[in-house]
Order: structure tokens, then C-alpha cells, then sequence
């Protein structure tokens, strides 16, 4: 039996345990493991895992935050060596944000659990914190990418981005079904609802961003100048 964590180190790394166990159990089974599973893991008895996480989903809601860190921390770097302007830079930037989605075998997964498991079981002081962890990245983000390109505010700019968060979840929710519901639509011959998540997303994030470039006027522009920007980007 392991001795208990009793310096301020050693709690640290207890949970630090605790969450690299449940990330692993989760990528294996790609579902939400018990707390019980997560303690068995780490050799600890499941009550001590209720002393650093008061439900199942807390500790996958600091997994989520995590990767959320790690994404946004990497975007800096993807945004930073765009080309301008930002009708240019849509096909770089959909390729760099599928790389580092691809990146991460959590990521995807529990944002698909976020709305419909996570929050639903969460105090609300908890999921207040995280949603406004989530706003002040995306705010810092937006303002670096408003700083990037000419004519684009930080407002629009996150906007931007809250748009490309939406639509990489819903991609990912209709395109990893259920193995029954892919083999009905296999015998059905409904192919048209079989597509390749990788494959839409970078498409998809490329044209919400060429169609972000073509709303810009740029400061010192004339109307002129908003025939340009939609001629680059059509």
C-alpha cells in the first residue's frame, strides 16, 4: 500500500497520477473509466482518489483543461508564422490546427462528452471556472490574431475562433458514430453521412476562414478594396 501524500510536492503528484491514469484508461476505452478503475490503476484505494476530486467528472473536466492549455498554447505558435493576408493564411492555418488536433488522443474525445456528460454533473462553480478559462483563452488568442492581420478586430477574431471550435466538435460528433449506426448506414448505401473527419474539417475550417477574409475591410482601404479581398478569396 502506498503511504499518504503529505507534503504540498507530494499532493501535486498524487493527482498528477491520478489524471495521467484516467487519460490512459480513457483513450483505451474511449469512454469514462470509474473512479474505481483509476485508483486500481495507480494501486490506491478509491476513497483517496475523492480527496482530490469530488466527482468522476471533475477529474475529466482537468484533463480537458489541460489539453485545452495545450491547444491554445500551440495555436500562438500556428498563428504566429501565418502569411497574410488572412485569405492567404486559411489553408495554413486549417492544416496546423488538424495537426495538432491529431496530436492529442483526448482532445476530440472529451469535447465530445463536454455538453452532454461533463456539464451535466458538475458544481456550478466548477464549470464557471472552466468556461471562463476557456473565454480568456480565446480572448488572448483572438487578440494575437487581430494583431496578425489588418482590418480584423479581436472581437471578430474570437469570434473567428469560437466559430472553428463549434465546427470542429460538430464535425467530430456526426462523422465518429456508433459501429452500429456506420454499418446501417453502410446497408442503406448512405454515404453521403459516412465522411472522413480530417478530410472535412481542413476543408471546412479553410472556407469559414476565406469567408471571414472576405467580410475585412482594411484600415486605409476604399470600398475598392473589399472587391479585391473576395476576388483572392473566391
Amino acid at each position: 500500500m502506498k503511504q499518504n501524500a503529505i507534503s504540498a510536492a507530494a499532493k501535486q503528484q498524487r493527482r498528477a497520477d491520478f489524471l495521467t491514469a484516467a487519460r490512459r484508461l480513457f483513450i483505451q476505452r474511449q469512454t469514462l473509466p470509474a473512479v474505481a478503475d483509476i485508483a486500481a490503476d495507480t494501486g490506491l484505494a478509491k476513497g483517496t482518489v475523492y480527496r482530490y476530486f469530488q466527482t468522476k467528472e471533475q477529474i475529466f473536466l482537468a484533463l480537458l483543461s489541460e489539453d485545452f492549455a495545450s491547444l491554445f498554447s500551440q495555436l500562438e505558435q500556428v498563428i504566429a508564422g501565418l502569411p497574410q493576408p488572412l485569405s492567404e493564411a486559411a489553408a495554413p492555418f486549417a492544416k496546423g490546427y488538424l495537426t495538432l488536433l491529431q496530436q492529442s488522443d483526448s482532445l476530440l474525445p472529451l469535447m465530445a462528452l463536454l455538453n452532454a456528460v461533463l456539464e451535466q454533473n458538475l458544481p456550478q462553480q466548477q464549470l464557471l471556472a472552466f468556461k471562463q478559462q476557456l473565454a480568456r483563452a480565446l480572448q488572448t488568442l483572438g487578440a494575437q490574431l487581430a494583431v496578425h492581420f489588418n482590418g480584423l478586430t479581436a472581437d471578430r477574431a474570437s469570434q473567428l475562433l469560437l466559430h472553428t471550435y463549434a465546427l470542429t466538435l460538430g464535425l467530430y460528433q456526426s462523422s465518429h458514430l456508433p459501429a452500429s449506426v456506420q454499418l446501417l448506414l453502410q446497408q442503406q448505401g448512405l454515404t453521403q453521412l459516412q465522411r472522413d473527419f480530417n478530410t472535412e474539417l481542413l476543408s471546412a475550417i479553410t472556407q469559414l476562414w476565406l469567408g471571414a477574409s472576405s467580410q475585412l475591410t482594411p484600415t486605409g482601404c476604399t470600398g475598392s478594396c473589399n472587391n479585391n479581398v473576395i476576388e483572392s478569396a473566391s
